[in-house]
């Protein structure tokens, strides 16, 4: 059994600069893309290149912004996700959360392996207690919502790691 893999975490919001980290820390190779904005991640890739070796490419959540791109609040590029998967190669594993019927319709035509990791019970059961905090956080009439996250270790990636 491999202990480390190779992994590409291309673009998110702070929830995929922990996971970033935390893979890190668990002695994994791990490549960053579209985070150049945000701290405490490795060295951001120049380009998509080398992650057509990744054993998982992970995706941000959601995968897609308002505009259909990749959700890339960490960078000043905004990609078309068809351009992401275009650097992968077929039978790869991506990750993405919220999947879109576009995205996953994408991935299907370059055969690749798409996880909704949103769709995983655990994931959407540990994430309602952080929803709910926020909005009952959230002043009547205001647009700022209080952010909650805690991320925990998932063994979500293990299980996907698996059944290779």
């Amino acid at each position: 059994m491999r202990n480390e893999w190779n992994i590409w975490v291309v673009g998110g919001d702070l929830r995929q600069v922990r996971l970033a980290q935390l893979l890190c820390e668990e002695g994994h190779t791990v490549h960053t893309w579209a985070l150049e904005e945000a701290e405490g991640v490795p060295e951001p890739a120049a380009d998509l290149t080398g992650a057509k070796l990744a054993d998982c490419v992970v995706l941000p959540l959601p995968a897609a912004g308002e505009d259909g791109r990749l959700n890339t609040p960490f960078s000043a590029q905004k990609p078309e996700l068809a351009e992401v998967l275009d650097a992968l190669r077929p039978g790869q594993v991506v990750c993405a959360g919220r999947a879109s019927p576009e995205l996953l319709a994408l991935a299907e035509e370059r055969q690749l392996r798409l996880f909704d990791y949103f769709r995983r019970e655990e994931l959407a059961v540990a994430n309602a207690v952080p929803t709910a905090l926020a909005i009952r956080h959230t002043k009547p009439g205001s647009h700022t919502v209080t952010r909650f996250c805690r991320v925990q270790r998932s063994a979500a990636i293990t299980d996907i790691g698996n059944r290779n």
